[in-house]
């Protein structure tokens, strides 16, 4: 195995010093965004606040949630568009030359999205008007996804960072927020998720379809384990199909990363909660993120008011639900990794079910 003589802050200036060049020695003092002008004189910003994950768990509902309150403002599309965007997948995508939809399939490389015309499409011209503005960042393959890195790092047996460590070295003082469901839940939700529209019309799947294909790829992330680490089997995505993206359930992989650099900077909800008190549970995110907990009447009339669909219930209904062996299937192969959660965030609530 090839080991690292670098420290995590060379490996990330060699990968991304597009990002690093670009960036002050220091923000500016008192701006609630990582703002800074620049050498032509124009002010910029990055995200103070990160909806990190994980996908299918609710980050749509909840970004929307986030960003009703006063303080919390979206990503825009341009310097001169300001429609909000949830999610632009540069740290994990774009940044090292992946396409921001992870179903493209290229037949050349994609060139590096140049950090500098990302950091325009980040609104800074609002916070410079409101210092008290915080920008978020609702990428969900933020918290998960490092595709590629075993082709940057041939021979190396886990990736050298995580993201976590990425958005540490540009925004070391952020709050990082992760929302988290029932791993089988999950997982069902996302394969229907992406069998919408013209690919319904191509593509034909059944619950016996999604059983087959959730035997194989348990197979595959079982005899991965056999040889590699489970960190190494968390991130290898290539491995994996995109059309079942189990090891995105094995929550404790991507938890451990992300706590052991953020620590208390680092918030973890499940879906369970969220749904049934929201109101509570979004006091509670406004508080770790450091804004003003708005008035709970006012916040559960938005919240009764608002409802933000993405959702499969149109796709469930023609499809079914999962059989009964699937499922028990899917509850064997993710119990353990669940306990290791609840066990690492002394929480029983992250062991989904019993």
């Amino acid at each position: 195995a090839v080991v690292s003589t670098q420290s995590t802050g060379e490996v990330l200036y060699k990968e991304s010093s597009d990002v690093f060049d670009l960036l002050p020695e220091e923000y500016l003092p008192d701006y609630k965004s990582f703002c800074w002008w620049d050498d032509q004189g124009v002010f910029q910003c990055l995200p103070s606040v990160y909806l990190a994950g994980m996908p299918k768990c609710g980050t749509t509902d909840l970004f929307d949630k986030l960003t009703w309150h006063p303080q919390l403002v979206a990503m825009v599309q341009s310097a001169t568009d300001l429609t909000p965007i949830k999610e632009r997948h540069y740290w994990s995508r774009g940044r090292v030359g992946r396409p921001g939809n992870f179903l493209t399939i290229r037949r050349r490389p994609l060139p590096k999205v140049q950090f500098g015309d990302i950091v325009v499409k980040m609104g800074a011209k609002r916070v410079l008007e409101d210092k008290e503005l915080r920008i978020v960042d609702g990428t969900p393959s933020l918290m998960w996804d490092l595709g590629g890195w075993d082709d940057r790092y041939p021979g190396f047996q886990e990736p050298p960072y995580s993201n976590a460590d990425l958005i540490w070295a540009v925004s070391p003082t952020a709050r990082i927020i992760a929302i988290l469901r029932d791993p089988v839940e999950r997982l069902f939700s996302e394969y229907l998720y992406f069998w919408k529209g013209e690919k319904m019309r191509r593509e034909r799947r059944t619950p016996q379809t999604f059983h087959d294909d959730v035997r194989r790829e348990i197979r595959k992330f079982e005899k991965c384990l056999e040889v590699k680490s489970l960190r190494h089997c968390c991130y290898a995505t290539k491995l994996y199909s995109v059309r079942l993206r189990i090891a995105l359930g094995v929550y404790i992989c991507y938890i451990r990363d992300w706590m052991e650099v953020w620590g208390d900077q680092f918030l973890v909800l499940t879906m369970n909660e969220y749904h049934d008190n929201p109101t509570s549970v979004l006091t509670r995110v406004f508080s770790h993120i450091g804004v003003f907990v708005p008035d709970k009447d006012e916040l559960r009339e938005f919240i009764q008011h608002s409802k933000i669909d993405n959702t499969n219930s149109d796709v469930k209904k023609s499809f079914g639900d999962m059989l009964d062996e699937t499922r028990t299937l899917l509850q064997n192969f993710y119990r353990p990794f669940n306990e290791d959660l609840a066990n690492f965030l002394k929480d029983t609530k992250y062991k989904f079910y019993q």
